[in-house]
């Protein structure tokens, strides 16, 4: 019964719901004067580049092989600097009695709206990240990293929601990058803050975004081996968000047969992720976060898996942004394992393009 709940088959109408109800509470609060949303204008989108990709169409994907990359209207500023800001542990940013959405890490909920803003501790100067979420590690690299990577120096410590700060990843990258972070456990004030912002629309990553961060994080790919396959398996993972099913065993399989190797995810650390660069000309792997360590490769094709349950552009754009121009969806629920798996293998015996 806990697996079913925990699929994305269950979570991702439950999220949708959950926002729908939210709303009412921003709606109600942000006519008390006590919740600052962002603007229309701060939030309006234009359309830019068209990414191409191949194979199957994702089922919220429209009807094209195609993905727009949508930016800002309106540039925003890396970072703003706010005096006495107070920051609270599920990521709200308090100014003079006003939760402002541009100063908190996520669109507030009840629960957050009522939290308790009256400050515990004091800090004289700090980082605090605007963003959408505090859940993954794709959250992380998405909305944090990408970020911090374009905010300038980081000259004082990055408080973040306890949640986000508590993770593995987080602690790893933050030494990586020299940053110190603090996890938020009780209201904090920040006398003199910079809050960073979203320079991207969410998922929808740059060139730009992507060569900043891997300075940020020192990251040199190294070019693979010709002829090489990766597949970044995600079996036996538990996602933090929603679990989606693969055919792994079968798509394994399929790559093994073709000269490949099969990573893991579950049993995957950063060594063993950077260590398998030289073998990352053709890259395969199921839509998640652990997608994003293409960072480390130079891969000039790309293979995803993704769940009907779930899906985002999220790694059709970061792929477009490191140079793949050889990108493919595989439908992992379309056609029993056997059929996946034969979809993958003529894919891998196609050439790859330029």
């Amino acid at each position: 019964m806990t697996n079913f709940f925990s699929h994305a088959q269950f979570q991702a109408p439950l999220a949708r719901a959950r926002s729908r109800a939210s709303d009412v509470w921003r709606l109600l609060f942000a006519l008390s004067g006590r919740y600052r949303p962002l603007s229309a204008a701060e939030t309006a989108t234009e359309p830019a580049e068209v990414v191409p990709y191949k194979g199957d169409i994702p089922l919220t994907a429209g009807k094209a092989h195609e993905q727009q990359r949508l930016l800002f209207r309106e540039p925003r500023p890396p970072f703003e600097a706010v005096e006495n800001l107070v920051v609270t542990p599920a990521g709200a940013g308090w100014k003079d009695g006003t939760l402002f959405e541009k100063y908190a890490a996520s669109k507030p909920g009840l629960r957050m709206l009522l939290a308790s803003n009256k400050p515990e501790a004091t800090a004289p100067a700090g980082f605090f990240v605007q963003s959408e979420h505090t859940d993954t590690f794709g959250d992380w690299n998405s909305e944090y990293l990408a970020s911090l990577a374009r905010a300038g120096a980081i000259d004082a410590p990055v408080f973040l929601p306890g949640n986000m700060a508590s993770k593995g990843y987080v602690r790893r990258d933050a030494a990586r990058a020299g940053i110190e972070v603090v996890a938020i456990d009780k209201p904090i004030l920040i006398e003199k803050a910079k809050v960073v912002r979203q320079g991207k629309f969410i998922r929808y990553w740059r060139p730009e975004d992507v060569e900043a961060y891997r300075r940020f994080l020192n990251i040199a790919p190294l070019e693979p081996e010709p002829g090489s396959i990766l597949y970044l398996s995600r079996h036996g993972e538990v996602s933090e968000v929603a679990n989606r099913t693969h055919p792994n065993l079968a798509v394994e399989a399929a790559v093994k047969e073709k000269g490949g190797r099969v990573l893991r995810t579950r049993e995957t650390n950063l060594e063993g992720y950077i260590a398998a660069a030289a073998t990352a000309e053709t890259l395969l792997y199921d839509h998640g976060s652990a997608a994003y360590n293409m960072v480390f490769y130079r891969p000039r094709r790309t293979i995803e898996f993704v769940s009907d349950d779930w899906w985002l552009n999220a790694f059709i754009m970061f792929a477009d942004s490191i140079g793949v121009k050889d990108y493919t969806v595989i439908r992992s629920d379309l056609g029993a394992p056997e059929e996946v798996a034969a979809r993958t293998a003529a894919a891998l015996d196609r050439p790859i393009e330029t």
